[in-house]
């Protein structure tokens, strides 16, 4: 009985709220999860407005950044402008140093031009011997016409090769000089085009072995030096330009080192202001990058003159030999290609020389 009266009192004595039930447990819970989704919602909210602020700041730092860059370049183009005599003559220097690889390899490529001109379907000619009699002749002929690598063959007699010999020259009265007819007979052979030279070479080797034979020539054999030759040539060009290109990038070296001599007192204040080095190179570096740009217009103007020069006489060489080439100059790719050599020789040699020379003026 006392147990019964000890929990009532207790019971008594509890307070209101301490009494919970299912449907007030729902309700909290519920107030809960909208109270995080609120703040899901404005953390995302705050997500977004802060990412279109770095969006708007990252394209005004573009903005600026470019439109430094075109401030300093014009400012570097304005003081090359305002020493036109010096400017002209370190251009010119450039301009020589870019030309002499691209005339060297304008000479190569008009030389291949001109050896597959003359490089068509290769011929063999047959030189007999001196009072070959006819019959032997026409025996030559026909084993000739068996030969599956022949494809068409065809006779030169000595007065044949004598009346055009005669018209060639213009001299009409040899024989009567000589006393005798100095010209042999000649089998002019035409190969299969599917002959290979391996082929052609043993081909040449048995014809030379025959009776009645003097000499026998392979008329692509000249072709083939001629190609070698002009592969050294090619390589020849390929190290001369990068010997070359490494004499452009001493030379924009030293006048941008005598710029950054000029300008000792401006780089110092300007770094006492907190300019970095990578800020104080910069119009320096365009300097560089315009100079590699005039030298290879002016490149292009030497190169272009001296092929307008050497035009005409040029195509009186090939004319003799029967060809109608004519000089070309560098086409658009090459160009291109001088242009943007320019541009990262001007760009390297500027910053080697800012490299050296701004380490003595300009702290860490």
């Amino acid at each position: 009985m006392s147990l019964f009266r000890h929990k009532n009192k207790h019971s008594r004595h509890r307070p209101a709220d301490d009494v919970t039930t299912p449907r007030n447990h729902a309700d909290s819970g519920t107030a809960q999860r909208k109270a995080q989704n609120a703040r899901w919602v404005e953390a995302e909210k705050d997500e977004r407005k802060k990412g279109a602020e770095r969006q708007v700041v990252a394209t005004l730092t573009l903005a600026a950044h470019a439109a430094l860059h075109r401030q300093v370049a014009t400012d570097a183009l304005t003081r090359l402008l305002k020493a036109p005599v010096a400017t002209v003559l370190s251009s010119l220097l450039i301009a020589v140093t870019f030309a002499l690889p691209v005339l060297f390899f304008v000479l190569v490529n008009n030389l291949q031009t001109l050896g597959a001109t003359w490089d068509g379907q290769p011929s063999i000619s047959v030189y007999l011997k001196n009072g070959l009699a006819q019959e032997t002749v026409d025996q030559l002929i026909a084993s000739y016409r068996q030969d599956p690598l022949i494809k068409d063959v065809s006779y030169i007699s000595p007065q044949q090769g004598l009346a055009v010999f005669q018209q060639r020259i213009g001299v009409l009265d040899i024989i009567d000089e000589l006393g005798f007819n100095p010209l042999p007979g000649v089998i002019e052979l035409v190969p299969v085009s599917e002959a290979g030279v391996a082929e052609l070479d043993q081909a040449v080797a048995a014809y030379q072995g025959r009776a009645g034979v003097d000499q026998v020539r392979l008329d692509r054999q000249w072709v083939q030096r001629l190609q070698s030759i002009l592969s050294l040539l090619e390589r020849f060009s390929v190290a001369l330009g990068v010997i070359l290109g490494l004499t452009v990038v001493l030379v924009i070296s030293n006048t941008v080192r005598l710029s950054i001599e000029s300008r000792r007192d401006e780089i110092r204040v300007v770094s006492m202001v907190g300019g970095t080095q990578g800020f104080i190179a910069m119009p320096f570096v365009y300097m560089g990058v315009w100079y590699g740009i005039v030298g290879t217009v002016l490149a292009h103007v030497i190169v272009f003159s001296l092929l307008a020069v050497l035009r005409a006489e040029a195509a009186t060489i090939a004319g003799l030999y029967g060809s109608e080439m004519v000089l070309s100059g560098p086409g658009p790719e090459t160009s291109v290609m001088l242009l943007c050599c320019g541009i990262v020789l001007g760009a390297l040699g500027a910053l080697g020389s800012c490299y050296r020379h701004l380490q003595t003026l300009v702290p860490n």
